[in-house]
C-alpha cells in the first residue's frame, strides 16, 4: 500500500475544504459574534469553518484571540487540526460524543439560608452533541439542588454536588459544598483605645460560632480626621481627638461592634537645656528626637557634635560664622552675654544629627523638610515623625533682631531674637503640642499662631526617617 506523508494528507483535506467553501461562500454573514465552531459567522457550522481552522493550524492565516477563542473546540489552548476536524464532522452529520465539562467553582463554602448557581461549563469538545447534565445531592437536607444546578443551603454540614452526562458517555463531576452558619455574635478586644498620632492598632475580634461562613466587617469611623479605619480594621490615629470606630458584620446579620479612639500627641522623652545650656535649646531637642528613636545620648554629647563659633570685633563691627554652617556663639551664654549664645539653622543641625545617629549604629537618616509647606510638615506628623522645628519661645511675637557680619562674606545677617528650637509631637484641628526643652514640658499652642511663628523662621523642621 501506497503511504502517503502527514503534509500531503492536509493538503488533500485543504483542496476539498476549499471546494467545499465555494458553495458555502455566498452565506456568510457578520452581523453576530460567531458560536463556537461557526468561525465564519455564517449560523452553521460547515466546511468553510473547518478550512479557516485547518489554514491557521499550518500557518495559512493568521490567527486572533477571536478565532482561538471560537476555534479551540477541543479546549486544548491552540488552533490544531483535530478542531478542524471536529468542525468537519460536525459539518457532515457526524456524532460529537462529549469527552469532558467541568464545574464554574471549585469546593467552596456557602452561607447557611443562600442560594447558589452552579454551572456546567467548558464542555470538551464544545460542539458535542449533547451538553445536558442532571444534578443530585448527596445530601439534600443540607443542600438540595434542582434540575438547572441551582442549590440551596439548608443546614450546616457538607455536601456534594453532581452533575452527570446525559448523553451515554457517563461523565462525572462533583464539587463538595461546606454550609457554614451566619454570625451569632462578634465580640471586639478593645471598646476603649488610646493611640499616639500616626500610630496603628489592628482589632481583633471573636465570632460565635467560630466557624462563621464569612468574618469580614464593613468597617466606618465617625471622623477620619481623627482616626481612619480600612476594611482589614486596622485603625491609623490621624489627629489629636476622639473618634468612634464601627464593624459591622458582611453576612446580613448585621451584628456590630465598636471602640473609642482616643488620638494623643506622640510621647517624647523629655531633655532639658536648663541649666547648663540656656541658647542650647537645639542640642536638647535633638536629644529628644534621638532618645525617641532608641538612641542613647545626652545633652553635652549633642552639643559636642554641633560645630560653633564665637563672635568677634573687627574694626568696630561683630562678625561671626554662617548660623546655617553652625552653631554661633557659646550655648552656655545667653544673647546678653559678653560671649552670647545665639543659635543654628536646621542645614547645619541635620548634618550634626546624622553625625550621631552614625556614631551610634545607624539606620535612620536625618531629613531636612526646610521650605516645606505647613501641610507637608503636618503630614510627617499624622504618619507619626516627629519633629524638631523652629518658631519663638512661647511663640512670641519678636521685636528685636540678633545680627552680625558673616565673615566670609561681609553680608549683614540679621534674624529674629526669641528664636526656639522645639519638637512638635501632634496637633488637632485647633492647637499643635509641642515639648519645649526650656524647662517647659509640652505645651499646646493655637495652630494658626504656630504655622506664623514657623513661617517666620524659614519653614525649618527637621525628622528622622528609617533606612530601608
Amino acid at each position: 500500500m501506497k503511504r502517503y506523508s502527514f503534509k500531503k494528507f492536509i493538503a488533500v483535506v485543504l483542496a476539498i475544504l476549499l471546494a467545499c467553501s465555494v458553495f458555502m461562500s455566498g452565506i456568510i454573514t457578520t452581523s453576530a459574534a460567531p458560536a463556537f465552531g461557526d468561525i465564519d459567522n455564517s449560523g452553521t457550522i460547515n466546511s468553510t469553518d473547518a478550512l479557516i481552522l485547518l489554514q491557521i493550524s499550518v500557518g495559512i492565516k493568521e490567527k486572533t484571540d477571536e478565532l482561538v477563542y471560537f476555534g479551540d473546540i477541543d479546549l486544548n489552548g491552540e488552533i490544531n487540526s483535530t478542531d478542524a476536524l471536529l468542525i468537519l464532522k460536525k459539518s457532515v452529520g457526524g456524532a460529537i460524543v462529549l469527552r469532558d465539562f467541568s464545574f464554574n467553582t471549585g469546593d467552596t463554602t456557602v452561607a447557611l439560608g443562600s442560594k447558589i448557581q452552579l454551572e456546567a461549563v467548558d464542555f470538551n469538545p464544545r460542539i458535542a452533541d449533547n451538553t445536558t447534565v442532571e444534578w443530585s445531592s448527596s445530601d439534600p437536607k443540607t443542600a438540595s439542588v434542582d434540575k438547572n444546578g441551582a442549590v440551596t443551603a439548608n443546614k450546616e454540614g457538607v455536601v456534594t454536588i453532581t452533575a452527570k452526562s446525559t448523553d451515554g458517555s457517563k461523565i462525572e463531576k462533583s464539587v463538595k459544598l461546606t454550609v457554614a452558619p451566619l454570625v451569632n455574635s462578634v465580640k471586639i478586644d478593645k471598646t476603649a483605645l488610646t493611640l499616639t498620632q500616626g500610630s496603628r492598632y489592628t482589632f481583633k475580634l471573636t465570632f460565635t460560632p467560630s466557624n462563621v461562613f464569612t468574618k469580614a466587617m464593613k468597617w466606618t469611623t465617625s471622623d477620619k480626621n481623627i482616626a481612619t479605619v480600612n476594611q482589614n480594621g486596622v485603625v491609623k490615629a490621624e489627629r489629636i481627638g476622639t473618634a468612634t470606630i464601627t464593624g459591622t458584620t458582611t453576612d446580613g446579620t448585621n451584628k456590630s461592634v465598636s471602640c473609642k479612639v482616643t488620638v494623643t500627641a506622640m510621647k517624647i522623652p523629655y531633655v532639658s537645656q536648663l541649666p547648663k545650656y540656656p541658647t542650647g535649646c537645639e542640642a536638647a531637642s535633638s536629644c529628644m528626637l534621638l532618645k525617641y528613636y532608641g538612641f542613647s545620648i545626652n545633652i553635652d554629647q549633642m552639643v559636642n557634635i554641633i560645630p560653633r563659633k564665637n563672635l568677634y570685633k573687627k574694626n568696630g563691627k561683630t562678625y561671626g560664622p554662617d548660623i546655617n554652617e553652625m552653631f554661633v556663639g557659646d550655648p552656655r551664654y545667653t544673647y546678653t552675654s559678653s560671649t552670647p549664645g545665639y543659635g543654628v539653622f536646621s542645614p547645619a543641625l541635620t548634618k550634626a544629627l546624622q553625625k550621631a545617629i552614625d556614631e551610634r549604629g545607624g539606620g535612620y537618616t536625618a531629613v531636612k523638610l526646610s521650605g516645606c509647606t505647613f501641610d507637608e510638615l503636618l503630614k510627617y506628623i499624622r504618619d507619626g515623625y516627629p519633629a524638631i522645628v523652629w518658631a519663638t519661645y512661647k511663640m512670641q511675637k519678636p521685636t528685636k533682631v540678633n545680627a552680625w557680619y558673616l565673615e566670609t562674606t561681609g553680608k549683614y545677617f540679621e534674624y529674629p531674637r526669641g528664636t526656639h528650637v522645639m519638637i512638635l509631637s501632634g496637633y488637632s484641628s485647633s492647637k499643635v503640642t509641642t515639648v519645649d526643652p526650656y524647662d517647659n514640658g509640652v505645651l499646646t499652642f493655637n495652630i494658626d499662631t504656630f504655622e506664623d511663628r514657623w513661617n517666620l523662621l524659614g519653614n525649618q523642621a527637621i525628622v528622622l526617617v528609617k533606612n530601608k
